[in-house]
């Protein structure tokens, strides 16, 4: 299943409409105006480079899902040749020494002789 990728948050898309708002402002008084208080500059160029910081995150971001969903199927073929291995073991042991052999139980198996029947109901 692959892993959902995120979209921009809504902030982003609201602030590069508030954005757009400042710039018109900035061009009206040929130059960048300052939002923010003492020691605390908020300008359009400061703006813009937080909007573009976190399109970029995203980005890298769903870039890392791409990632994260290969490994994962790498992990789970892997597993499944594994588990068929883990079964062609046991089987290829009761094959090689028989049912009833010690190696059975060595590999993690029942041997014959000690699984209970089954009563008739």
């Amino acid at each position: 299943m692959a892993l959902k990728k995120r979209k921009p948050g809504m902030i982003v898309t609201k602030s590069e409409q508030r954005l757009k708002g400042m710039l018109k402002i900035d061009r009206k008084y040929s130059s960048p105006i300052d939002y923010g208080g003492f020691n605390n500059a908020l300008t359009s160029i400061i703006v813009r480079t937080q909007i573009d910081l976190c399109v970029r995150n995203n980005s890298e971001y769903n870039e890392a899902l791409i990632t994260a969903d290969a490994k994962s199927e790498n992990l789970k073929q892997a597993e499944a040749n594994l588990s068929d291995m883990y079964a062609r073991v046991l089987s290829g042991c009761v094959g090689k020494f028989g049912s009833d052999a010690p190696e059975v139980t060595l590999l993690g198996g029942t041997r014959k002789s000690e699984r209970k029947n089954a009563g008739r109901k």
